[in-house]
């Protein structure tokens, strides 16, 4: 009798040590679909027996340990590198009574054949209804079709996708006083609803740039540097938006610019058909906070550049661009409403969907690619996203 209970005291021992059924441990973010760069957000659960506690959480980044908690939520940063390849990340966690879990996954590298490399394409799409952003809706409802080919679905988020932001603001003559105050407060909103792996970035501009922050997670840091800025000089919008757009591409993930302005270009050297060039070579949603008297805006009017007509087209060019990249644009006719729509354009972002595919037919020959978005099972909807990209 002595021995089976000595053999049993050995059994719950084991138990005990091996923590079956007191400790697990489960990898939420990223979630194993998508191709990793750069800076990466990782996230995961750990539950536990009642009364028992996380002695320590160790992330592992292709074996080698990337940072270690003793207490939640268990979310680590981490630079992964530029590098095009997979990954294996994982989680190994030990609770005080000495059970231990681990959770892992691996992150693919974007595929290249022989011939061609077919870069990933990413969309970043808002679906509303009556006026409201729809978040239930699941990946097996999303049809994606390129040139009118249906494409196969390779990645699929929603919610918090961490971004990368241009707030372009403009600081011409026009915008002095409560204008300019207005706009500054509008970004610091912005910045101050930034979290996890978000950065930003804030341009002032006239028809030069009077201030230029560099990319930084750091919202305290972002809006110290708003301070002290006077408004002065012309209106360079497109130099500044291709400007915007250039210095984006060199950044991983989900880029925005976010543009606000009270007019409209007067002093630019290029012509907005170059920017809406450049616009279509780039992945960037572009929001444009258009702030209006009257519509004045859209009156006729001539500078030393261009007549009535030349500044209509260079308008509608803008609005083009911005509604190609699946952004949008928000007319505001008082101060008090810059802030909320600032608001919500980051809500906006939060609530996206972010699909991924891989072109079926790349020709690498300059033309354009029409992309459509469409849901199934569900009526009513309004879906707004990139309607397209240039093969090159």
């Amino acid at each position: 009798m002595r021995a089976f209970h000595r053999w049993i005291s050995i059994v719950l021992m084991i138990l005990a040590a091996s923590g079956l059924g007191a400790l697990e441990v489960t990898i939420l973010t990223p979630s194993g679909l998508e191709t990793v760069f750069g800076r990466v957000e990782v996230s995961a659960e750990i539950h536990l027996d009642e009364g028992e506690m996380v002695r320590e959480a160790v992330l592992f980044v292709d074996g080698r340990a990337r940072g270690r908690l003793t207490e939640g939520p268990w979310v680590w940063q981490v630079d992964v590198g530029q590098e095009n390849r997979e990954h294996q990340l994982e989680v190994r966690a030990k609770s005080t009574a000495g059970a231990e879990a681990s959770s892992s996954i691996s992150t693919p590298a974007i595929r290249v054949d022989d011939e061609v490399a077919v870069e990933l394409q990413q969309l970043y799409v808002t679906v509303t209804q009556g006026g409201s952003r729809v978040l239930d809706l699941e990946a097996d409802q999303f049809r994606i079709f390129d040139d009118g080919q249906a494409q196969e679905l390779v990645t699929f988020a929603r919610g918090d996708v961490a971004l990368t932001a241009v707030l372009m603001l403009d600081s011409s003559e026009s915008m002095q006083g409560e204008r300019l105050q207005s706009a500054l407060r509008g970004a610091r909103t912005f910045t101050a609803g930034m979290k996890g792996n978000d950065e930003a970035m804030v341009m002032l501009f006239s028809d030069q740039l009077l201030l230029s922050t560099p990319f930084t997670q750091d919202a305290e840091e972002l809006q110290r540097s708003l301070e002290g800025v006077a408004a002065r000089g012309n209106t360079a919008i497109n130099d500044h938006l291709y400007l915007g757009l250039k210095l984006l591409d060199a950044r991983q993930g989900r880029r925005v610019v976010v543009l606000f302005t009270d007019g409209a270009d007067l002093h630019s050297v290029l012509e907005m058909e170059e920017v809406l060039w450049k616009a279509r070579r780039s992945q960037s949603l572009i929001y444009w906070i258009r702030l209006e008297d009257k519509g004045n805006t859209r009156q006729s009017f001539s500078t030393a550049w261009r007549d009535a007509e030349g500044n209509r087209r260079e308008l509608e060019v803008l609005e083009k661009a911005v509604l190609q990249s699946g952004g949008k644009i928000t007319s505001l006719e008082s101060l008090d409403q810059v802030e909320p729509a600032f608001r919500d354009i980051l809500a906006e972002l939060r609530e996206q969907y972010v699909l991924g595919y891989y072109p079926s037919k790349i020709k690498n020959d300059e033309s354009w690619h029409d992309v459509e978005v469409r849901i199934r099972g569900r009526s009513g909807l309004k879906i707004r996203a990139r309607d397209g990209y240039v093969d090159f």
